[in-house]
């Protein structure tokens, strides 16, 4: 069986690639949280890759009505103020700019002492 040098550069490359956003955990209702992904295919500007999060959805429904947008981001994290109820399952869509998608698993919102809740 031949194995070219071509064949494990692509192999590499493709391993490199993945594309993967981290499910966070704790997330409260409107505090921060921080959001990480890794790999994807992005566009160089001025050395920074630019990556898009396309939206944060409903947990049962990954391919839904998006509950926000979060944007255009640059690099692979992104700090966001949950302004989503607590209780709420949710998930969240990062796509390159070559159209890959990566998703979180759905997580709950938890409650927190400002916004939606009582005052602590």
């Amino acid at each position: 069986m031949k194995f070219s040098v071509a064949s494990l550069a692509l192999f590499v490359a493709g391993s490199l690639a993945q594309f993967t956003i981290n499910t966070p955990s704790n997330v409260v209702e409107c505090q921060p949280t921080l959001l990480t992904w890794s790999g994807g295919v992005g566009e160089l500007f001025e050395h920074a890759l630019f990556q898009v999060i396309t939206s944060v959805l409903p947990g049962a429904t990954p391919n839904g009505v998006a509950l926000e947008n979060l944007g255009q981001q640059n690099g692979t994290s992104v700090t966001w103020i949950c302004n989503i109820a607590s209780g709420q399952s949710i998930g969240l869509t990062l796509r390159d700019s070559s159209g890959s998608i990566a998703q979180t698993a759905p997580f709950t919102v938890n409650p927190g002492c400002t916004c939606f809740s009582s005052p602590c």
